[in-house]
């Protein structure tokens, strides 16, 4: 059967009529009706057309329906923590008409959001720095290095040997690289692991190198660092000394400063206890003076200061010293006792303990000081002003200035002109750093100790 062809049924009671009961029950045929149907419906829309006076509108195309599978369900429930960076589409958004990113380009929008870390210059690209760069005074720098036992210590960079660690000896100061914390220019924290700071090349994005530092701060770190650790060091003599030349000490001695000196430490039990009586004393009677009593621990008698500008001339004054001391030491008789007794000062700011007995102690100390000027090597005082004391309290200039109470007169200390002080053994020589540093003792870095017996 065709469909939109109308059958006549046959006559009743003949074999066609059979059949076509037949296949009529079986088939149900509506095809015609659907037919009849639509037609229908196209007939009442074109005569409500034609009744309204509008044509007829168009066929409409057929909607595709949107693919629902891209989009993120996270965003329908209100809780999509990517944003405009989902990959998947948010209807209703500024980014639904955006094209969804690559997983490439996601990942590279992200990297470039956070920001890497920039690589810091190693420790070992510091060492090497300094030791080759001639723009670079070696001994203007300090290391700050974890110690196992003794936790963070600070030495001078040119005490150290860089070589590699298996071809040193047991007498010579090396440490692993890592193991070091800190670098200073002077006092000044110039790189550091523990802050990634890196002033030394800029490495980490602080836009200054050691260059810019040292054109900065040289000067008035300089000051600061020897301002109280050497003010005994430089001192002029006795205030019997006239008063021009006692002006021009001063002067020469604020234009060169020392880095380095030979001192022979106080280690006597007697005499620590009895400074520390003195300076409890002190403390009473001017609570302000307990900030410029000098440590037990760093007490010595200076013998020579210098000034030594590169590792080369440290080494030169090590060698010297050994040469001085395997020629003349017979000038110091064998084992030497100083007597401490009395107090003194100069100019009100330094208040200081003098021995006794020391003319073979003098006469060993200018002979020493004519030693290092013959080889080329600066020497602070001249041999003829210096003389021999003990620093138990000093109060610097500037600060003499703002506060005059701050006075070391004798009217502070009378009480303690005769009182005796105790004895120490002269049985070895140290030729230490002149700065702030100290050792786990408290006592100056010492590079060489010269025993004498």
């Amino acid at each position: 059967f065709l469909p939109g062809l109308s059958l006549l049924p046959p006559e009743k009671g003949s074999a066609e009529s059979s059949i076509f009961s037949h296949l009529s029950k079986a088939q149900k045929w509506k095809a015609p009706k659907i037919m009849e149907k639509s037609s229908e419906q196209e007939g009442c829309s074109s005569c409500e057309s034609h009744a309204t006076g509008q044509e007829p509108e168009a066929e409409k195309e057929p909607t595709v329906e949107t693919d629902n599978s891209h989009t993120c369900t996270f965003f329908m429930e209100g809780h999509c923590r990517f944003g405009n960076r989902c990959r998947s589409l948010h209807p209703g958004s500024i980014q639904e008409n955006a094209m969804p990113l690559s997983p490439k380009s996601v990942k590279g929008k992200a990297s470039a959001e956070v920001r890497k870390k920039l690589p810091m210059k190693t420790a070992e690209d510091v060492i090497s720095r300094i030791q080759w760069d001639e723009h670079l005074p070696k001994e203007c720098f300090v290391v700050g290095y974890l110690d196992r036992f003794l936790g963070t210590l600070e030495k001078p960079f040119s005490a150290f040997s860089w070589e590699d660690l298996a071809s040193v000896g047991h007498d010579v100061l090396a440490i692993p690289k890592h193991r070091i914390q800190y670098f200073k220019y002077w006092d000044l924290i110039v790189w550091d692991k523990r802050t990634r700071t890196d002033n030394v090349f800029g490495s980490t994005g602080s836009g200054q190198t050691i260059l810019d530092i040292m054109e900065s701060y040289k000067t008035l770190v300089q000051a600061e660092n020897l301002e109280g650790a050497d003010e005994d060091l430089i001192e002029e003599s006795d205030g019997e000394n006239n008063t021009e030349f006692a002006q021009e000490e001063r002067t020469s001695a604020h234009r060169l400063r020392p880095t380095h000196f030979v001192a022979v430490r106080i280690s006597s039990r007697e005499v620590q206890d009895t400074i520390k009586e003195v300076q409890q004393y002190l403390v009473k009677e001017q609570p302000q003076l307990e900030d410029f009593c000098c440590s037990v621990s760093t007490l010595h008698l200076t013998l020579c200061p210098l000034h030594l500008h590169s590792p080369e001339e440290i080494q030169h004054a090590v060698t010297t010293l050994h040469e001085f001391m395997s020629t003349t030491q017979r000038l110091l008789l064998p084992m030497l006792i100083l007597h401490f007794q009395g107090l003194a000062d100069f100019h009100s700011r330094v208040l200081y303990v003098t021995p006794s007995e020391t003319t073979e102690l003098s006469r060993f100390s200018h002979s020493l000081s004519r030693h290092f000027s013959e080889k080329g090597l600066m020497v602070i005082q001249p041999p003829t002003t210096q003389k021999l004391h003990l620093t138990i309290a000093k109060v610097p200039r500037h600060c003499l200035r703002k506060d005059p109470t701050l006075q070391l007169g004798l009217d502070l200390y009378k009480g303690w002109q005769g009182k005796e002080f105790g004895a120490q053994a002269v049985d070895s020589l140290c030729f230490c750093y002149a700065g702030k540093e100290r050792q786990a003792d408290g006592f100056y870095t010492t590079l060489l100790e010269f025993p004498l017996y």
